[in-house]
């Protein structure tokens, strides 16, 4: 409901026709962009942003906002480690149930990159369950199955009355950070999208930012500079 808020503020305060606000995952974001089914594009999986700039090189991107990624368990399987690498290396040790978004998404490229920095294959796992489904979705799972899961900080926050899971707490959460980026697909064609663009890069949308997660949130998990 993040992007609905600002979204909400951004028509109040401007009097601009509302943007329609479809939630996917990067892979599935930039696919729409590609076939020509979305104006402005809101991901955080830079491999698959870079790869679709190379291809639609009269697009323009800015950063937007940036939050952080969160290892969640359940309570009373929360392992003793410093950093993400260390607390996967554990997962496999023990050998612990482990659900993957397995979606595509920025969030699942950045779950099989620790994967990779911890020297670990996990898909063949029996530990391992790939979900193939949306954050909420995986998250409900996780819950179910008593498993640790890679989640976006807000999305957890939003289903944190309804799974029982905790956020591991690391001692160096380098590496987590988690930035998106606003892309135009096609400025010449969709000045709309292009104004929302800017207004998010702007102090009243910066401000707009810090309201909407002040209002859903009570601390900026979407932050600004």
């Amino acid at each position: 409901g993040f992007l609905d808020a600002v979204v909400d503020i951004y028509v109040s305060d401007t009097g601009a026709e509302r943007p329609s606000v479809v939630g996917r995952s990067s892979k599935e974001a930039i696919a729409l962009g590609s076939s020509g089914n979305a104006d402005l594009l809101i991901t955080h999986e830079p491999i698959a942003l870079y790869e679709f700039l190379t291809t639609h090189p009269e697009a323009e991107v800015t950063e937007s906002f940036t939050s952080r990624f969160v290892i969640v368990a359940p309570p009373g399987g929360v392992f003793a480690a410093v950093d993400a690498v260390g607390y996967f290396a554990a997962i496999a040790h023990n050998g612990a149930t482990f659900v993957s978004r397995n979606d595509g998404s920025g969030t699942h490229v950045k779950e099989q990159s620790i994967w990779s920095q911890a020297g670990i294959e996990p898909s063949e796992e029996p530990w391992y369950v790939a979900a193939s489904a949306g954050m909420g979705a995986t998250l409900l799972i996780a819950s179910e199955r008593g498993a640790t899961t890679l989640a976006e900080l807000g999305a957890f926050l939003s289903a944190d009355d309804v799974v029982d899971l905790v956020e591991v707490d690391l001692q160096d959460s380098a590496g987590l950070e988690n930035p998106y980026q606003a892309t135009v697909v096609d400025p010449a064609s969709s000045p709309g999208a292009t104004a929302f663009q800017e207004w998010l890069a702007s102090e009243p949308g910066r401000s707009a930012i810090r309201r909407a997660n002040l209002a859903l949130f009570g601390f900026e998990v979407y932050e600004v500079s």
